[in-house]
């Protein structure tokens, strides 16, 4: 009966069964890894670079040299005062001991002036950390944006991403087409170009 009520139906119905199922087809959808491209990107490396030299800096400046110095005296002192073998005369204990604590109490402000100098330092560096990765991650978005509908995709999932829980984002997908390297040589060529140095033509 069902295909005798087809046959049946006019020709505009059919035309218009098929554009609602086609207007009803699933979305296209396409995987890239944002965290993968974010890592390769030489830009990345080179903030990665650039941040572990200034924390290793923070280490070299001279409050904390100092600081290490003091230590050591500190150190030493300790052990001569705590000498069973070999205990100092009672006049040498003396002064040994008001040394130590007179360097103990400089050793205290001068640590104390080091960690709000590192403090500062870690919150300038962390800043600016956070400011170039929010940039290079509005690249990655924005090149992913611009592919996805050149190529006609309906909408684009970050594969490598997680939830608020710590799950993955995706969890699974069955042959969906990934756009990551599309992503990467897009980048790659903007800051091939963008290091390029530029050529000046002097005017005859």
């Amino acid at each position: 009966m069902f295909p005798a009520m087809m046959k049946r139906l006019p020709l505009a119905a059919l035309a218009f069964a098929a554009t609602a199922l086609t207007a009803t087809a699933a979305p296209r959808l396409a995987l890239i890894r944002v965290k993968e491209i974010y890592a390769g990107l030489p830009s990345t490396i080179e903030l990665q670079e650039e941040i572990k030299r200034e924390r290793g800096e923070i280490m070299q400046d001279p409050r904390a040299e100092e600081l290490r110095k003091i230590i050591a005296e500190l150190q030493e002192l300790q052990a001569r005062l705590s000498d069973k073998k070999n205990p100092p005369a009672e006049e040498v204990g003396r002064k040994l001991a008001r040394t130590y604590e007179i360097k103990r109490q400089e050793a205290q402000t001068l640590q104390k002036d080091f960690e709000s100098f590192r403090s500062e330092r870690e919150k300038d560096i962390n800043r600016k950390m956070v400011a170039r990765m929010r940039a290079s991650l509005d690249k990655i978005m924005e090149t992913s944006r611009r592919i996805a509908a050149e190529q006609g995709y309906d909408l684009v999932l970050d594969g490598s991403g997680n939830s608020n829980t710590g799950a993955a984002f995706v969890l699974y997908s069955k042959d969906s087409p990934d756009l990551t390297d599309h992503v990467k040589a897009a980048l790659q060529d903007k800051e091939n170009a963008a290091a390029a140095p530029k050529t000046v033509t002097k005017k005859p």
